[in-house]
């Protein structure tokens, strides 16, 4: 009797099996956590009256207006902030706390544009700025310079502080 079919039918078999494992494996690990993986953030950079990028030295928290939500916790030598837009409202208020007297608010008006992520993540958000405004208790001015807000890291927002 030959064997040679049911040899070559075996490791067809096994090939296969192998490949099912591999590709199983391949799909287990994907990115499934899409809220932090598909989070577009707002970046605003801290200028000086020269137009040089400066640092807040001292300690800075940000918060959300109306909501006890804390973004930037006591953070020092604040170059860059990263701040998250609502994709349930067209407009943002952050606080930026330098002591309990000294903040300034920012005002964030924008558009929300949905696009598709993938299956298990559903929809993601992009943004389109259309005005960004603060009170001027500590900035001097501020504007935006790169109105859409996708997953890069490009700066959008320009802060100036006044001259000291």
């Amino acid at each position: 009797m030959n064997n040679k079919p049911i040899r070559l039918m075996k490791r067809l078999a096994a090939r296969l099996a192998l490949a099912t494992v591999i590709a199983a494996c391949c799909w287990a690990c994907s990115d499934t956590d899409c809220t932090t993986a598909n989070t577009a953030y707002v970046n605003y950079a801290m200028y000086g009256p020269d137009g040089r990028n400066v640092a807040l030295t001292g300690p800075v928290t940000v918060t959300t207006a109306g909501t006890d939500s804390v973004i930037i916790n006591q953070e020092s030598n604040v170059q860059l902030m990263q701040l998250p837009l609502r994709y349930t409202s067209t407009e943002d208020t952050f606080v930026v706390h330098l002591s309990d007297i000294l903040f300034d608010t920012i005002f964030v008006s924008h558009q929300n544009i949905p696009h598709f992520i993938s299956m298990e993540c559903g929809t993601g958000m992009y943004f389109h700025l259309n005005q960004v405004r603060c009170v001027r208790r500590i900035f001097d001015s501020i504007q935006v310079v790169n109105p859409e807000v996708t997953y890069d890291s490009n700066e959008h927002v320009k802060i100036y502080l006044p001259a000291n």
